[in-house]
């Protein structure tokens, strides 16, 4: 689909610039594509922020537990 977009030149030249391409019509993709991209990020964060999605991570208490005995043992290691 073809649409037409006023910009102005400032902004044109800046999203050539950091879509590192010269041409317009590429670089006003690339930035649409940037954008949506950054939005449904957005999206599927908040849905692991809120708790509408979650993630059992399988021996992550054991591990983490473990982690803090070895840091104690070798805090004690230590001082001894």
């Amino acid at each position: 689909m073809k649409i037409t977009v006023e910009l102005p030149e400032e902004e044109m030249m800046e999203i050539c610039e950091l879509s590192g391409t010269q041409k317009k019509g590429p670089a006003i993709r690339i930035l649409l594509d940037d954008a949506l991209q950054l939005r449904r990020r957005s999206k599927i964060s908040q849905k692991f922020l809120t708790g509408e999605w979650s993630s059992e991570l399988d021996g992550y208490e054991v591990a983490k537990a473990a982690e803090k005995q070895s840091a104690r043992t070798l805090a004690e290691q230590w001082r001894d």
